[in-house]
């Protein structure tokens, strides 16, 4: 409590507005928007890959939530702003764990000593705006800065897993569903599942079916196409997904399973439906265009 008390004595406007902003560098659209990126425009595996070190980071911080049942610092006794950021239970904090191992992974694949700085600028920050804003004890942080450290080791591991490099069509096929359902019977083995997890869930499920089928069926080429391409592909694949997610929402049922369903449909747009139009309308992969010279020839 002396800690976070301590740490709150520096409060002003100004930090107000900044840590607030810190703090929604977490926020899920953050993710929403540079996931989808990378698969598009970097590289499908490596965007495979990102999505499954989110999903595993959020999963494994929700479940440990659950187990341990922490409560949050009393506004009563700390000053709490942007509480609408602090649902659920406080230990470890996601705040502190996801971001680490999202930019974490992203910072062993850059292998960039200023982005490795910069990333862990941007993790501590993040979690040091929890206690800030007071939503989080400062055991709540550094626990979830350790096992984010524990999780990305794991995720840098196993790398090639997540993958799905050298696994069958009809592997990738049964890990799309097997994977999903079982994180979340896990977390229902401890109590109701949250919205956000079927979600979240549901979107893991739809991009690994759809990325595995993009391998098999379209293979385009992420990083080809001009700069004006590049952008068209942005966003087509933003109104495809935009429109999937909210045309769904008319005929799905407004539940766990209905947004399980919605989500994996936005993510299977995201990965096969939305490559496979850059691929034959937009930027097409060397080897269609090459195949195409020689038919003329």
């Amino acid at each position: 409590m002396e800690i976070l008390q301590a740490i709150q004595t520096i409060q002003s406007p100004l930090l107000d507005r900044v840590l607030g902003l810190i703090t929604n560098l977490h926020h899920e659209a953050v993710y929403i928007l540079v996931l989808p990126l990378i698969y598009w425009l970097y590289d499908k595996r490596f965007g495979r890959y990102m999505f499954s070190v989110f999903v595993i980071g959020f999963w494994s911080n929700d479940f440990l939530k659950e187990v341990f049942r922490t409560p949050r610092p009393d506004p009563a006794q700390v000053r709490v702003i942007l509480a609408e950021t602090g649902g659920g239970y406080a230990f470890p904090s996601g705040h502190a764990q996801t971001p680490l191992v999202f930019w974490g992974a992203i910072a062993d694949h850059v292998r960039r000593r200023w982005f490795t700085w910069a990333a862990g600028i941007l993790v501590f920050l993040i979690g040091f705006s929890r206690l800030y804003i007071g939503v989080h004890w400062p055991l709540d942080v550094i626990g979830g800065w350790a096992i984010g450290l524990v999780v990305l080791w794991l995720m840098v591991r196993s790398r090639r897993f997540w993958t799905g490099e050298g696994q069958s069509l009809g592997l990738q096929a049964l890990l799309a569903f097997l994977l999903p359902g079982a994180a979340l019977g896990l977390l229902a083995l401890l109590g109701p599942v949250d919205e956000i997890a079927w979600m979240v869930m549901g979107t893991w499920s739809g991009l690994l079916l759809g990325s595995a089928l993009e391998e098999q069926w379209v293979r385009f080429d992420p990083r080809a196409g001009t700069p004006l391409q590049h952008l068209l592909k942005i966003i087509v694949g933003i109104v495809l997904v935009l429109a999937a997610k909210e045309g769904l929402k008319l005929v799905l049922p407004d539940s766990g399973v209905g947004d399980m369903v919605r989500y994996g449909l936005v993510a299977f747009t995201a990965t096969l439906v939305a490559p496979w139009l850059f691929a034959r309308f937009i930027a097409r992969p060397p080897a269609v265009q090459l195949e195409q010279k020689t038919h003329h020839l």
